[in-house]
C-alpha cells in the first residue's frame, strides 16, 4: 500500500504528513546550525534540544552563538535566561503570535515546523519535479516534493517582487533520512538556500543523538528546576 502522503489527494497532504508523526511523544536531540551568507561569513550554534507535545520544550545552548542561553517552554510560559542574568525573562505562550511558536508545535528533525505557511495555502497536483515521485503546489508560492517512499524530500518558495521589495526565494531539502519508529522518518540533515532582500544566505541544520518516546522527566521542562 502507498503512503498516504503518495496516494491522499493534494488537499490533505499536510494532515497526512502531521499524521506520520502522531506517535511521536517526545524528543531529544542535539542540533548543530550553520548559517552562511554571500560574503562568507558563518554563525554556528550547537544545542541540547528536549521536547514534548503539549508546548513543552527546553533549549540549551551549549556552544557558538548565544552560548549558555537557556530556553525552557512549561506548556504556558517562556522563560529565557542569558549567561550574567540573575533572573530568566519570562512571557506567555498564548500572548504570542502562533508563527512565532512553529518550532514548539513541530516535532525536531521532522519538515513539521517548514510546512506550517503552508497551511492556508490552496493546494493542487503539479508534474511531479525529478527525480521526485510526487509535486504538491500550495498556490503560486510553494511546490512540495515527496520521494518514493513517501518522505518529503523538498520544499520550494518564490515570491514575487513588490512595493520595492525584492523578489523572495528559498529551497529546504530535507537530508539523511533516520526511520525513529516503524514507517516514521526524521531527517539528520536539512539544508535550506534562501534570497532575502537580494542576500544570499544558507542555512544547515544537523540532528545528532534522536532519541524519541524516551523517558524525559516533568522536571526537565520545569522553570522551578532549571533557574
Amino acid at each position: 500500500m502507498a503512503p498516504a502522503t503518495l496516494s491522499a489527494p493534494a488537499s490533505n497532504v499536510l494532515e497526512a504528513v502531521r499524521a506520520q508523526y502522531a506517535p511521536i511523544t517526545n524528543l531529544s536531540c542535539t542540533v548543530r546550525r550553520e548559517t552562511q551568507d554571500d560574503q562568507g561569513a558563518a554563525i554556528e550554534t550547537t544545542s541540547l534540544v528536549e521536547w514534548a507535545r503539549g508546548d513543552r520544550m527546553r533549549v540549551q545552548v551549549l556552544k557558538g552563538n548565544g552560548g549558555g542561553r537557556r530556553v525552557v517552554i512549561d506548556g504556558e510560559s517562556v522563560f529565557v535566561k542569558y549567561p550574567g542574568e540573575e533572573a530568566p525573562q519570562k512571557f506567555l505562550v498564548a500572548n504570542q503570535a502562533p508563527t512565532q511558536f512553529a518550532n514548539l508545535r513541530s516535532v525536531p528533525a521532522s519538515p513539521e515546523e517548514q510546512l506550517a505557511p503552508l497551511a492556508d495555502l490552496p493546494a493542487t497536483e503539479a508534474k511531479p519535479i525529478p527525480p521526485y515521485a510526487r509535486t504538491i503546489a500550495f498556490g503560486d508560492t510553494a511546490l512540495l516534493s515527496f520521494d518514493d517512499q513517501g518522505r518529503v524530500a523538498c520544499l520550494d518558495f518564490s515570491l514575487p517582487p513588490s512595493e520595492g521589495i525584492p523578489a523572495t526565494s528559498s529551497s529546504t531539502l530535507f537530508k539523511a533520512p533516520l526511520e525513529v519508529l516503524p514507517g516514521i522518518w526524521l531527517f539528520r540533515r536539512v539544508e535550506n538556500d534562501a534570497t532575502i532582500n537580494g542576500k544570499h544566505l544558507n542555512y544547515v541544520s544537523r540532528f545528532d543523538r534522536i532519541e524519541v518516546n524516551g523517558d524525559i522527566p516533568d522536571t526537565v521542562f520545569d522553570p522551578n528546576f532549571n533557574f
